[in-house]
């Protein structure tokens, strides 16, 4: 349209003139600028051709007749906008052009994200009975331990004093009357706890009974639930969690008096006992509750040795102890599961993904992060193809990602040495960002497992060789000479190096050590943490003989 102010223009021309130029610039469809510039061409065309008319009829019947050779009113303002945008500064067409890109993008990316945002989850499992049919599975109640175990948490009493815990203090000449009688009362009025334990070490199998402090309802709502269902399966097992660390602890005291006491029979058994209640937690079950079961049998690990160290134990005693042991350790396979891990993993897919009916359907927006990976050209080329792995893929990648982690357990450091082969087990795993996360904390898991498996090789191997020096008069020349005698089934292989532990004869004894993470044998030196001497540290050898002595504090 043209603005009042530029009627002025067009008072000299015809009205034909007048209405041709206005629909010209009606259908150009163009900028005002453009508009008025080409208004301006016009009038001074119309006003050239006309200027030698003497009369008003003839410049209204020449106006027409240029009317008519201009021909039809939408053609030619087509091609006069398509002149104006050819003679425009090559700034401008680049800068239109841009902006035009950057809305076919833009268009295009509000495309692709649709199908991520239309749609609803639909939460059809619930994955906490899942997990509780997982760990119990096809196993008869009467060989559970938790119903013991949990009559022991009920029965125990709290601990009077701060100096319980100190692992410093370990022996009688460590405590004064006064700490003797306080620790003989307590533990006292614990008997009844640590029998129930010593019940419950007894069975056969263990499993948890997971719960939520959400009903199913509340936990279906939406998919912050889903966070919600974690936080709260989560709270409910860490509940339980320190109270077996309590009784651990109490059973570790208890052990120290029966020694201090002379009844070392009685001692070592409840070592035991201390193991196997550690090895009830392992093996399946939530990883927190596994790991849990790994410290709780390093702390009998460390008693055992304590006591073999400070105390002439006879062979029959040793034989027994090292028997149930070699029973327990032969039953714990694997020592690390993640199957129950996948229970988070599994509800957040159902929040995020939908579900069409056959385990499939195709990820939300809240599932992105199941998909995304650290090459950004993979990440965008999904993007921009709608290519996005459907809620089998997911779920099937989950199972090969927790799938590998279990093949990983069973290589040894030693063989994991060369990185290539690490790299070789996680083949056909598509490594999300999530997924990824979780590698450092996964190894880290390897690697705790691995070192409570050497410990376990190393108890088996001193309680042999003691046993042997006690009947033979002597020290084996060498390991090997102990499974010939009978006294081992078989070598205590080192998971750090190529053969089994390092045992040699000494003056004083003998000594067994382990190669330790750094899989290099330094001859049965400690390594430095904190600048001292200390078991498990990464620079140095692990020696489990002679056993170093722990430090009063």
């Amino acid at each position: 349209m043209v603005r009042e102010n530029d009627k002025s223009d067009l008072q000299n021309l015809p009205s034909c003139a007048v209405e041709f130029i206005k629909q010209v610039l009606k259908k150009m469809r163009y900028r005002r600028k453009v508009r008025r510039e080409v208004q301006e061409e016009l009038t001074a065309h119309f006003e050239d051709e006309l200027k030698d008319c003497e009369t008003d009829e003839d410049k209204e019947q020449k106006a027409r007749q240029l009317i008519a050779e201009f021909g039809d009113v939408k053609l030619l303002a087509v091609l006069l906008r398509r002149a104006k945008k050819r003679c425009r500064p090559l700034w401008r067409t680049a800068v239109v052009r841009s902006f035009q890109g950057l809305g076919i993008i833009i268009l295009y990316f509000i495309i692709c994200s649709l199908p991520l945002l239309v749609g609803r989850p639909t939460i059809s499992v619930n994955y906490i009975d899942w997990l509780n049919e997982l760990v119990k599975s096809e196993r008869n109640e009467a060989d559970n331990a938790r119903p013991y175990y949990e009559k022991a948490i009920k029965l125990y009493v709290k601990n009077p004093q701060d100096w319980l815990h100190d692992s410093g203090k370990v022996w009688s000449s460590d405590l004064n009357d006064v700490e003797i009688s306080i620790l003989s009362d307590w533990l006292e009025d614990n008997q009844g706890a640590l029998e129930a334990l010593r019940e419950g070490s007894l069975r056969t199998d263990f499993w948890n009974e997971y719960q939520s402090n959400q009903n199913q309802a509340e936990l279906n709502k939406s998919q912050l639930k889903g966070a919600l269902m974690a936080s709260n399966l989560m709270a409910n097992t860490m509940e339980i969690l320190p109270s077996y660390r309590h009784l651990a602890f109490a059973m570790r005291w208890q052990i120290r008096y029966e020694a201090n006491n002379g009844d070392i029979e009685t001692a070592l058994s409840d070592c035991v006992t201390l193991t196997k209640f550690g090895g009830h937690l392992q093996g399946h079950g939530l990883l927190i509750e596994q790991l849990v079961g790994i410290a709780i049998e390093g702390l009998a690990n460390s008693t055992t040795f304590m006591l073999l160290d400070r105390i002439d134990v006879p062979a029959d005693v040793l034989k027994n102890a090292q028997e149930e042991l070699e029973k327990q350790f032969g039953r714990q396979v694997p020592v690390i599961s993640m199957e129950a891990e996948k229970v988070f993993w599994y509800d957040q897919i159902q929040r995020t993904f939908t579900d069409n009916g056959q385990g499939g359907g195709r990820m939300l927006v809240r599932g992105m992060g199941y998909v995304v990976t650290d090459d950004w050209k993979e990440n965008l080329w999904r993007f921009v193809s709608f290519d996005y792995p459907d809620r089998q893929e997911v779920v099937a990648n989950i199972d090969k990602y927790f799938g590998r982690f279990a093949e990983i357990l069973t290589e040894t450091p030693w063989e994991l040495r060369d990185e290539t082969k690490d790299d070789q087990l996680w083949n056909e795993v598509n490594i999300t960002l999530m997924l990824k996360i979780q590698i450092p904390a996964l190894v880290r898991v390897g690697q705790i497992a691995w070192r409570m498996k050497s410990g376990r090789e190393a108890l088996l191997t001193v309680l042999a060789v003691m046993r042997y020096e006690k009947e033979k008069g002597r020290y084996p020349a060498g390991l090997d000479e102990l499974v010939e005698a009978g006294y081992l089934k078989k070598l205590p292989m080192d998971p750090y190096s190529d053969g089994p532990l390092v045992y040699r004869r000494t003056e004083s004894g003998f000594l067994l050590y382990s190669l330790g993470t750094n899989l290099t044998d330094e001859g049965g030196k400690l390594g430095l943490r904190g600048g001292r001497p200390k078991m498990w540290a990464h620079d140095g050898d692990w020696v489990f003989w002679p056993v170093a002595k722990p430090q009063v504090k």
